[in-house]
């Protein structure tokens, strides 16, 4: 059974495509190009507030990951596959008694401890004003890595992001558990259902939230990575794209050769409990959770 521990945290389409996207980027990290084009993929800045509210309740895997002198994503000393720890204030259900809801939202890229904090602590702000008045508390995850790295990391994330929701929902069997994501924190949240599914725990989560997604458009469809994953573990999964995001239309496409869910939709069949909404009217890819973005309609599928 998958097991956590805690502590403080600290401050810190085929095998051959991403082996010749590894390649490639660093080949065009030499010349500057794809350090210009994923910079800004980044889903929120080391220094997005001026003030943490290193406070805010999370679950938390920072400092789980690292990687060695020839570039090789590793886990750090005493961690494994499926631990993760705590953070700030108490989570219900976990700290202090349940309520009848919980969300956990995953933050996207380019975020260390303080920039994490401050991307969900603002979801979870965002989504009270918007009428959500149960707990959302953030994942935070080692997101300020180079690209590649950071893809890996998320998606070995996915797994650590499965145990907290199996293992909450089995001490607070109750509770309604829903999952939301930004950007490469897409890749956390769909990894999760992989891991979910392979469990055989169909039963944990009721609703899953993509906000421009970091996640190739057609991993998500039934012919795809995380297709037969999305129906077996969720109850709905709900994709919030933007037609105009520039972010993902530019920087994405170049450093992944593809199209981001996040910037298009599904590309395939999308499995039969998949909803796409298209949110043009967000103003750019780092507002979806914010006062002017889309939660306002993330809400309204619960």
């Amino acid at each position: 059974m998958p097991h956590h521990t805690t502590e403080s945290e600290s401050t810190s389409t085929t095998p051959s495509r991403r082996t010749v996207l590894r390649g490639t980027g660093a080949l065009l990290v030499g010349t500057g190009t794809i350090a210009a084009a994923s910079a800004p993929v980044s889903a929120g800045k080391k220094d997005s507030c001026d003030d943490p509210p290193l406070s805010y309740p999370r679950v938390t895997t920072r400092g789980h990951f690292d990687t060695t002198w020839y570039g090789s994503v590793v886990l750090t000393d005493g961690n494994t596959a499926t631990n993760f720890e705590y953070a700030g204030d108490g989570i219900p259900g976990v700290h202090t008694d349940p309520e009848d809801e919980l969300l956990i939202h995953a933050h996207g890229w380019n975020n260390d401890l303080e920039g994490g904090v401050c991307s969900v602590s603002e979801a979870g702000e965002t989504f009270a004003a918007e009428g959500y008045d149960f707990p959302v508390v953030g994942y935070s995850w080692d997101a300020d890595f180079g690209w590649y790295n950071a893809t890996e990391i998320a998606e070995r994330n996915g797994a650590k992001l499965a145990a907290f929701l199996s293992g909450y929902a089995d001490a607070n069997p109750d509770v309604t558990l829903r999952v939301c994501s930004h950007s490469l924190g897409a890749r956390v949240a769909l990894s999760a259902l992989q891991s979910l599914d392979a469990w055989g725990r169909s039963d944990v989560v009721e609703s899953t939230v993509l906000l421009g997604g970091a996640a190739d458009e057609d991993a998500v469809s039934m012919e795809g990575q995380y297709g037969s994953n999305i129906e077996a573990a969720t109850g709905r999964l709900d994709n919030f794209w933007m037609e105009d995001d520039d972010v993902l239309d530019w920087a994405y496409s170049t450093a992944e050769w593809g199209t981001a869910v996040g910037a298009a939709g599904v590309d395939g069949t999308p499995p039969v409990n998949y909803t796409d909404h298209n949110v043009d009217y967000v103003p750019d890819h780092f507002s979806h959770y914010k006062e002017d973005g889309c939660l306002h309609e993330v809400v309204d599928t619960f």
